[in-house]
């Protein structure tokens, strides 16, 4: 039943989709684009309706006139309230919008549906039909959102906000070489980090559950608490001499504490991003 139903969301807010929630209106939740029966089983959103609704894959979408690429997910919370309601996500691949415009038919997308902000569930088989273009089923499926206090990571990523841009652009690369759910990087996972204790959790994720530790060298990466507390994992890693597990990539030529001039590096303004998820990709490979 369930990979015969997909999700469609789509809104005109030109950021809906950057962060991991979102919030409709009622009226515009399964009320639109929505066959009768499809209403009349979900339409009321109780507990075990919600239950079932997250079960089901996801298209995250903008208006056309937003002229943004789509994503593909799923659902991870759903809060009912008379304001509205609010959606929890968490984006596994990008759908871009040309591909989205070419599956319109095959998706049930009427013809000004994309020009109109709400929620519809859809009699489609999503994956039949992304993998019809090309997209493997393989690479969105999955049974539910991942816990990070438990998961094995390939790689896990420190750096200083200031870096975000370039690190953000070289996951991107590596998810679509490995998947996202073996990359630990903190906006992939922003509700699971809202905790406290996290200087805890991120020890344990970086020292025994990473295969590899990529770390940004720069100049704000030496100024940072959150880094120096990030990076202590690293120096026990080296202690151990586990130096395999440990890759640098330097943005700028500033000191970083237990970085020394005789340690290697893949140089971040020389290399693309897509170089860049190569050489990592070819490290865990070395690992296997």
């Amino acid at each position: 039943m369930t990979e015969d139903l997909y999700n469609l969301f789509i809104s005109g807010d030109e950021n809906a989709w950057e962060t991991d929630a979102k919030i409709f209106d009622l009226d515009r939740c399964l009320r639109e684009y929505t066959e009768k029966d499809i209403v009349e089983k979900f339409g009321k959103l109780g507990r075990t309706d919600i239950d079932e609704i997250k079960k089901l894959p996801c298209i995250f979408a903008y208006e056309d006139y937003c002229g943004k690429d789509a994503s593909i997910g799923y659902i991870t919370d759903i809060k009912v309230r008379q304001a509205g309601v609010k959606i929890t996500i968490q984006k596994v691949k990008e759908l871009s919008l040309a591909n989205l415009h070419k599956l319109q038919f095959e998706l049930d997308i009427k013809s000004w549906e994309l020009n109109r902000t709400h929620w519809a569930i859809k009699k489609v088989n999503l994956y039949k039909e992304l993998q019809n273009i090309g997209i493997d089923s393989n690479s969105i499926k999955t049974d539910r959102p991942i816990d990070i206090t438990k998961h094995q990571f390939d790689v896990s990523f420190t750096f200083a906000g200031e870096s975000r841009n370039v690190v953000e652009k070289i996951v991107n690369e590596l998810e679509k070489i490995i998947g996202i759910n073996k990359i630990f990087y903190d906006n992939n996972y922003v509700s699971q980090l809202a905790r406290p204790s996290l200087d805890t959790l991120l020890q344990d994720i970086y020292r025994n559950r990473s295969k590899i530790i990529v770390v940004f060298l720069c100049e704000k990466y030496q100024e940072k608490e959150w880094c120096g507390l990030e990076f202590r994992a690293v120096r026990e890693m080296i202690k151990e001499k586990a130096i395999n597990r440990i890759m640098y990539i330097r943005l700028d030529t500033a000191h970083v504490d237990g970085v020394f001039s005789t340690d290697g590096y893949i140089d971040g303004v020389k290399f693309t991003p897509q170089q860049i998820a190569i050489f990592i990709n070819e490290r865990l490979n070395l690992l296997e």
